[in-house]
């Protein structure tokens, strides 16, 4: 997979070859970050469920100040140190090898400008996502959050 733009456009990441990684498609990103436009620049972002880390690379690639990564697995935890290394973005990222209930709460505290979730599709991880966010308080006042998930997937609104 490849960054598709930024400074970064062009180069190449580590994917892990492990069940249950399906990085965000090309077309897809290209979308995303067309509708976030000058959002990303100097965003503080955190990527749940980061995987390979091609959403928060992506958006360093394209002027974010700061990735937080969260990934439960060793696997793709080492795939995302490799990623940061490539592409030089050491001193922008940290990765929390975790489970993401007990992340979100060790980040209370903190603010995020833009929070990417792609939990497993088969789970109910993105409702849980939405809670622990809003119960840390995570999101800056006028920050995003972006929750991948089915197409029949229905969350619950927040109070």
């Amino acid at each position: 997979m490849k960054i598709t733009g930024g400074q970064a456009c062009g180069r190449f990441i580590a994917v892990p070859s492990i069940h249950g990684v399906r990085p965000t498609g090309s077309k897809m990103r290209q979308s995303l970050f067309n509708i976030l436009g000058k959002r990303t620049q100097q965003a503080e972002i955190l990527d749940l469920f980061a995987g390979s880390g091609l959403i928060g690379f992506e958006a360093l690639s394209r002027g974010a100040g700061s990735l937080t990564c969260v990934e439960k697995n060793m696997v793709c935890a080492r795939c995302l140190e490799i990623n940061a290394q490539r592409l030089r973005y050491q001193d922008k990222i940290k990765i929390i090898r975790d489970d993401f209930r007990r992340a979100l709460a060790r980040l209370t505290g903190q603010q995020f400008d833009i929070i990417f979730a792609d939990p497993p599709y088969k789970s109910d991880f993105a409702q849980q996502v939405l809670h622990l966010v809003a119960e840390n308080k995570l999101l800056h006042p006028k920050g995003i959050l972006i929750i991948e998930h089915k197409k029949n997937t229905m969350l619950d609104a927040l109070e």
